[in-house]
């Protein structure tokens, strides 16, 4: 008996974190694309150029735009793109490589932008819990699998993958990630007050796109 007991400690001490983190409403999917299906896009290229595309995503592992061509899936790799459209109502610039974030707000010629990927640190952890959970079950000689179904991706109930949003700046066609070192860096000193009293604020994040929208009229045009 007390044997059993220990590791049924440790379950549950290491399956707290993972539902404490569910807890704060995490965004998941089961597809490993942006969107549901397959659309339509235009894909803009340099000196006004553009291609439509019948059947366009994106790859939430690295938020890369990604086509079909017959039974393929294939990555554009021509360096001449600068963006894609979806339905004429989302708007994509290309961040590094063929990696495309979502115009969220814009200012000028500069623009906050948004890759939607994996929560890459979190998958990690979800399935370390998920690993040593099942280590410690067969040890006690038992197995709940109302413990692990959220996190096994093998399981009939599992909810899905983790995704997270990266916000970066485009500024005159120059990206940047949008953290608080690179911002400071391009504020002009005319502005350095204004951008005090923005982190100043008690609402202000680092992680908000509203928060961040605010900095675009900061930013040399």
């Amino acid at each position: 008996m007390k044997n059993l007991f220990l590791p049924l400690f440790l379950s549950a001490f290491l399956f707290a974190p993972v539902q404490a983190q569910q807890n704060q409403e995490v965004r998941r999917t089961k597809s490993f694309f942006l969107f549901k299906d397959f659309r339509p896009a235009v894909v803009r290229q340099t000196f006004g150029r553009t291609v439509t595309v019948e059947k366009a995503n994106l790859l939430l592992r690295d938020g890369t735009l990604v086509y079909l061509q017959g039974d393929s899936i294939l990555a554009p790799t021509n360096a001449s793109i600068l963006g894609v459209d979806f339905d004429s109502t989302m708007t994509f610039m290309r961040v590094q490589g063929m990696e495309m974030g979502r115009v969220l707000a814009r200012e000028g010629f500069n623009y906050l932008l948004c890759v939607t990927t994996f929560d890459r640190s979190m998958m990690t952890d979800e399935m370390n819990t998920y690993t040593n959970l099942s280590s410690l079950a067969q040890e006690a000689g038992f197995f709940d699998s109302n413990y692990l179904r959220d996190i096994n991706p093998g399981s009939p109930d599992f909810l899905g993958y983790p995704v997270c949003d990266t916000y970066y700046f485009s500024l005159k066609g120059h990206v940047i990630p949008a953290t608080e070192r690179e911002v400071k860096r391009r504020i002009a000193a005319s502005h350095k007050k204004d951008f005090k009293a923005l982190m100043a604020d008690r609402w202000w994040s680092w992680r908000d796109a509203e928060s961040l929208a605010r900095l675009l009229g900061l930013f040399p045009e």
